[in-house]
């Protein structure tokens, strides 16, 4: 580069570089805030329809768990009334919860 093009090139990274680092934090702030809450539940499967499952948890009042974000290994081996530890999240429309784990209780 030419001492011209080069002190040009370094006046635009400087004037580029902050507003790279503030969008970067923003997103950074942002994200988290946008991202679904994990929430963990105790109790029992209710029954197993393809990929919905009913459950009770213990704390109180059934809802539906869509199974579709998790292998069907994770599942296919419960029976109604097997008392498990689900972790998901509250779907967009807050009908049911989207399971991103189940651990059967020994």
């Amino acid at each position: 580069m030419t001492e011209g093009r080069l002190a040009a090139h370094d006046g635009l990274m400087t004037r580029v570089a902050p507003v790279l680092v503030a969008v970067s934090l923003s997103l950074a702030l942002v994200y988290p805030a946008a991202a679904q809450e994990l929430l963990s539940f105790h109790g029992r499967v209710l029954f197993i329809a393809g990929t919905n499952m009913g459950f009770a948890p213990d704390s109180g009042s059934s809802f539906e768990v869509d199974l579709t974000q998790i292998a069907q290994s994770s599942y296919e081996f419960l029976n109604n009334g097997d008392s498990v530890t689900l972790v998901g999240y509250v779907s967009r429309d807050g009908n049911k919860v989207i399971a991103v784990s189940i651990t059967p209780d020994q």
